[in-house]
């Protein structure tokens, strides 16, 4: 960790900077195809346990490249792996728009978890190596939380479009995003590349014996190993559920039209919450934050399955939990790396979350075929709560590094 310049207190040139990290993360945002994808995938054909299968795929795709990607991010330079992600993440989405079979559209999952490892690590390291050198490492959780907010704000607008958009042509949506996403490289060649690639110290001093080293003397320390983990059990739950909200909240009553507002209003309450991650960081701290997320998970989830239009806020409050809980994720596994080799344990990290992922998706697809979406959701997230709790009590889940 780092003891420099503050946010509030940079010059007009580093704020800019940081600017431009929010631009970048806004034209990540895919918005246009969140309301209506898995009904998109329905349409055309695919089953529950279809969905469950192809989106457990992408996470096969993330699996099976985050390491190769995450050294080649340390070895080309963090920024021009991020070029690589945001094109490739374009294609994917212009590629929706010719799929049509389960096989067809199990490849273009494969592809879309492939480009996504080509920024997984290396966008968080890419964004700690900068505040390393330019601010504050210390600010990371709060820049991340912002450059959320940047995010969800535009897939709140670009929802409401993508549903509009969905009932005139179900194929638009995907261009739309394929067009936002490919911009984020544009913004990307404005940025500069961390110091230690632009002055040519960074890859040729790393060796791919020197990323097999990190991984051992980092990766695999007791301290990180507990709580990689903790927080994969913890964030499985969303990646299931959201594969579910549509059919949840149509079965509720919401009109199919409705659900661009409905995302939109998802998203900008979550872009509230992540906008003040700083607060809730000085309130309960990262320790104590971790300790609660799995329990108000369950708790938030759970109400379903008491009146079916409580799957609104319960929805809501999971995406408020998951989009902080991956900020300071972020934050805690940073603060423990070095610079070299950062993006290579990062992704060896996001392999592990991809495997969690898999089975969740996979096997939660399973449960919804048989017991329905809502049972299969609330039945993961109350084993997870109780997992997590086990964890904590056989040991310290978040360990304060070294200075």
């Amino acid at each position: 960790m780092s003891e420099g310049t503050r946010l509030a207190d940079a010059d007009w040139k580093h704020r800019v900077l940081i600017w431009k990290f929010y631009l970048y993360r806004a034209t990540l945002s895919e918005g246009f195809i969140y309301p209506i994808i898995t009904l998109y995938l329905l349409a055309r054909g695919l089953s529950d346990g279809d969905v469950g299968l192809v989106n457990g795929l992408f996470f096969a795709g993330v699996v099976g490249a985050e390491i190769p990607t995450g050294y080649v991010g340390d070895k080309i330079g963090r920024r021009n792996s991020l070029i690589i992600s945001t094109l490739m993440m374009s294609v994917s989405m212009f590629a929706f728009t010719v799929s049509g079979s389960v096989l067809s559209f199990a490849v273009v999952y494969v592809f879309w978890g492939v480009a996504l490892t080509f920024r997984s690590g290396t966008g968080s390291a890419y964004l700690y190596d900068t505040l390393d050198e330019r601010l504050d490492t210390d600010e990371y959780a709060k820049i991340t939380g912002r450059g959320g907010a940047a995010f969800l704000v535009t897939s709140a607008v670009t929802s409401v479009v993508g549903g509009v958009l969905y009932g005139i042509d179900h194929r638009i949506p995907f261009v739309a995003a394929g067009l936002v996403t490919g911009s984020g490289a544009l913004v990307l060649l404005t940025m500069p590349e961390t110091e230690q690639y632009a002055k040519g110290d960074g890859g040729s001093a790393f060796s791919a014996r020197d990323a097999v080293e990190t991984v051992r003397e980092k990766f695999l320390a007791p301290e990180l190993r507990r709580f990689i983990a903790y927080t994969a059990l913890l964030l499985s739950v969303p990646e299931l559920a959201d594969l579910y909200i549509q059919p949840i909240v149509v079965a509720a009553g919401v009109p199919e039209q409705s659900l661009g507002l409905l995302y939109a209003g998802f998203m900008l309450v979550t872009a509230v919450a992540s906008y003040n991650i700083d607060r809730v960081r000085r309130r309960v701290g990262i320790e104590g934050w971790f300790a609660a997320a799995p329990l108000l998970m369950a708790a938030v989830l759970a109400g379903m399955l008491v009146e079916p239009w409580l799957a609104i806020p319960g929805f809501i409050g999971m995406r408020i939990v998951k989009s902080l809980s991956y900020a300071f994720r972020g934050q805690h596994l940073n603060d423990h790396l070095p610079s070299l080799g950062r993006a290579t344990v990062l992704s060896t990290a996001s392999m592990v979350y991809g495997v969690s992922f898999i089975v969740f998706r996979i096997g939660g697809g399973s449960l919804a075929e048989a017991f329905g979406p809502k049972l299969a959701i609330v039945g993961l997230a109350v084993g997870v709560a109780v997992l997590t709790q086990l964890l904590r009590i056989s040991g310290d889940i978040v360990v304060r590094p070294e200075t």
